[in-house]
């Protein structure tokens, strides 16, 4: 992409117009000045560009063209021309190649306030593509730009979606920092909507590090931000977090009554929300071992799934199994599960990927079908490191060491021991 210094764009725009250098002549601006600004040795003052300006537009008009430019057209530099283009394109583009495109013309002209956005957007792609690494990576030199240009108003939705990029992919702990982070920040800009997503977010991590109180905590702070008749379906979101995390507590009575609660609230039957509504309430009777119940609220919820939110659908799968699986029913949880697992990977849902999984060991253990563990042990170990849950890669690699000496594979079982012993290693380095 080539941009016009301003004398170039004074002989190319009277070029267009069939123009001489005299049919730009006024009493202020002479052939030697016209001549002179066109071979770059003058510069265009603005009376000299609204003049200029003035006389384009009146040679388009005899030639019945349509042409739109004003004086800061002949006065920007190729620098400004750039910058405003880029920017311009990085507000309506969304595929790679475009963004690289942009980002190379930033790196030419040096253009900072670009660059972060062309990061930004980059970052954005990727997340898209469900490829957080470098969503992570991008957002990150985002950041860093804008602090280096004090353009910071971005930053809380910035690191919002940084704590997106390590929470989805299961890393908890590091997701955790950037949503303190985001709210932090969004407190200092006054950007109400990402403190709210931050908090709900803390609270969601803190639950899954199996921090309950702190996520209880969190979901009050969180509550207390919100005017349910305005945040209607965060609020919703809300009270289902708050009842997971008296269900992690063991008190499903407690977590069932804040479910009928919210289906009190005569929530519209297309919302996807029910789903998790149904969904859970299936769980929490479950784990009461009321099988009826269960099955009633996980069938609902399969039957709203499908219908408008195919996404979480493997949820529904992979979690109903455990009523079959607790009444000896392991064929029907098996198919039940490995359905699940398809829908999953489409989905890239790492943690119902790994959830699925380790039903499947469940039932397999009990089953002491040595040769389908192995195979599951061995896919499982893949999304455990993806998600960086290297204590859980140790029990998996111990597992299959233990398999292999019963049968009597030394090799192999001295294969996975030392697998185990050095991710027990890298375990206690990084801790320290």
């Amino acid at each position: 992409m080539k941009f016009l210094t301003c004398a170039e764009k004074l002989k190319s725009t009277r070029k267009y117009l069939k123009m001489k250098q005299e049919d730009l002549v006024t009493e202020n601006i002479t052939r030697g000045l016209i001549s002179m600004i066109e071979a770059g040795k003058r510069g265009i003052s603005t009376n000299v560009a609204l003049k200029l300006v003035e006389k384009f537009h009146q040679r388009a008009k005899e030639l019945d063209i349509e042409f739109k430019i004003d004086n800061s057209f002949l006065l920007r530099s190729p620098n400004e021309d750039a910058n405003m283009y880029c920017l311009k394109k990085l507000k309506e583009i969304n595929k790679y190649n475009d963004i690289k495109e942009i980002l190379e013309i930033a790196d030419k002209f040096d253009l900072l306030n670009v660059k972060a956005v062309g990061h930004s957007k980059l970052g954005g792609y990727y997340f898209d593509k469900k490829i957080y690494d470098k969503a992570f990576l991008n957002y990150n030199t985002a950041i860093d730009i804008f602090k280096n240009i004090n353009q910071n108003e971005t930053i809380p939705y910035l690191y919002l979606m940084i704590g997106l990029s390590k929470a989805i992919p299961l890393q908890y702990t590091d997701a955790l920092s950037f949503f303190y982070l985001s709210e932090h920040y969004s407190i200092i800009y006054k950007d109400k909507k990402t403190e709210n997503r931050a908090k709900y977010n803390i609270a969601k991590c803190y639950m899954k590090l199996n921090k309950i109180d702190l996520a209880l905590e969190a979901i009050r702070s969180f509550l207390a931000l919100l005017k349910k008749e305005q945040d209607y379906d965060k609020y919703i979101h809300a009270h289902i977090l708050k009842a997971n995390c008296y269900e992690a507590k063991k008190k499903f009575n407690i977590a069932i009554e804040i479910y009928d609660s919210l289906l009190s609230e005569n929530i519209d039957c297309n919302n996807p929300v029910l789903g998790y509504i149904y969904n859970n309430l299936g769980l929490a009777y479950l784990n009461k071992d009321d099988f009826k119940n269960s099955l009633d609220y996980f069938d609902k919820a399969e039957q709203l799934r499908i219908k408008i939110d195919p996404a979480n659908l493997c949820h529904t799968l992979i979690e109903k199994s455990g009523v079959f699986i607790k009444q000896g029913l392991y064929n029907e949880a098996i198919t039940l599960i490995e359905f699940g697992l398809k829908q999953a990977y489409s989905n890239m849902d790492n943690e119902y990927l790994i959830k699925g999984d380790y039903e499947l060991i469940r039932i397999y253990e009990i089953l002491k079908d040595s040769s389908n563990l192995k195979k599951i042990y061995l896919n499982i170990t893949y999304f455990l490191k993806t998600s960086n849950k290297y204590n859980e890669l140790v029990s998996v690699y111990t597992k299959l060491s233990i398999i292999y000496l019963n049968e009597n594979n030394i090799e192999e079982c001295k294969k996975y021991l030392l697998l185990s012993l050095e991710m027990n290693s890298n375990c206690y380095t990084s801790a320290v």
